[in-house]
C-alpha cells in the first residue's frame, strides 16, 4: 500500500499506547490535489487514470432517486477475489469536489464496501477500481437528487466524537467461506465548508481525512476521505479468514488535527 510505509512501526501492535497511534496517523499524507479538484477529469489526471475502460465486473448499488442528498447509501463491489483489487475509489461527478473517498485494500479484504455519501445534485456516481499492477477499471450509475446534500444550514455544536464497531463472521454464501463483516460508525460533523449556521454565516470545513483499519497489528484498509462522506461516517468492509478473537483497531484523523481510536474483537 502506498502510504503504509509511513505508518510502519507504530501499528506493529494494535495495543500500542493511544497517543503513539495518533501521532503516527498524523504522519500520513492526504491526497489534496485529487480531493480538492473541481472536476472529474482533474481527479482522473491526479490519479493518473487515463482512458479507463468500463467493466461489467464492477457494481454500484445506490438509489435511483435520492430524496435527501445528505445521506445516500452506496455499495461498490467487484466480482474479483480478495487480493486482486488494491484500491477502490468513489466519485460523484456533479459534486463541487467529485472525489469522495479512496480505499487501499489489503489482501484479506474483499473488493466490496458500503458507505454513506453526500450528493449535491443529480449526476453520475463513478466507482474506480485499480488492481495491484496499476490498471484501472470503472463503472458508472446515474442518481437523481431531489435535495442538495452538500450545502444547507447546520447548527454549531461543540465537537465531540465517538466510535461504534462490530465484527462478526458471516454464514458461508455468495461472498465465500470464512468472511467477517466489519461495520464502523464514527460520530463526526463532516462539514463541507459550504453550509451556513443559524446566522447565515459559512461554517468552516471540518471533515475526516484519514482512516486505517488494523487487523492483529497489520494495516488492511488505508482510507482517505473528503467532504462528500455523510455526517457520522459509516463503513462496512468484508474480511477474509479473520478468526474469532482477532482484534481489529480503527484510527482516524480529520482536517483540524482531531484523531480517534477504537477496537473490536471478532465475535459471534
Amino acid at each position: 500500500m502506498q502510504r503504509r510505509t509511513l505508518l510502519k512501526g507504530c501499528f506493529a501492535l494494535a495495543t500500542l499506547p493511544f497517543w503513539m497511534m495518533i501521532q503516527k496517523v498524523q504522519a500520513a499524507t492526504w491526497f489534496m490535489q485529487a480531493f480538492e479538484a473541481k472536476h472529474t477529469a482533474e481527479v482522473m489526471s491526479a490519479l493518473q487514470a487515463k482512458a479507463v475502460p468500463v467493466s461489467q465486473e464492477i457494481h454500484i448499488e445506490a438509489p435511483q432517486k435520492a430524496e435527501n442528498g445528505a445521506v445516500v447509501q452506496v455499495e461498490i463491489s467487484s466480482q474479483q477475489p480478495a487480493g486482486s483489487v488494491s484500491n477502490m475509489r468513489l466519485l460523484a461527478d456533479a459534486n463541487p469536489t467529485p472525489l469522495i473517498a479512496s480505499f487501499e485494500l489489503g489482501k484479506q479484504v474483499l473488493p466490496k464496501l458500503v458507505t454513506r455519501i453526500k450528493l449535491a445534485q443529480s449526476g453520475e456516481l463513478i466507482a474506480l477500481v485499480q488492481n495491484p499492477g496499476g490498471q484501472f477499471q470503472q463503472q458508472r450509475r446515474d442518481v437523481i437528487v431531489l435535495e442538495d446534500g452538500c450545502a444547507g444550514s447546520e447548527r454549531e455544536e461543540p465537537f465531540a466524537s465517538s466510535m461504534k464497531m462490530r465484527a462478526r463472521p458471516l454464514a458461508d454464501g455468495p461472498l465465500g467461506k470464512n468472511i467477517t463483516e466489519l461495520k464502523i460508525i464514527i460520530v463526526h460533523p463532516m462539514r463541507t465548508g459550504r453550509s451556513k449556521n443559524d446566522d447565515g454565516q459559512l461554517m468552516p470545513a471540518h471533515f475526516m481525512q484519514l482512516m486505517q483499519v488494523i487487523l492483529n497489528g497489520a494495516v488492511i484498509v488505508d482510507a482517505q476521505t473528503g467532504t462528500g462522506i455523510s455526517r457520522n461516517p459509516y463503513f462496512t468492509f468484508y474480511l477474509k479468514d479473520a478468526r474469532i478473537g482477532d482484534v481489529i483497531a480503527v484510527n482516524w484523523q480529520d482536517n483540524r488535527g482531531f484523531s480517534g481510536h477504537g477496537e473490536v474483537t471478532v465475535s459471534l
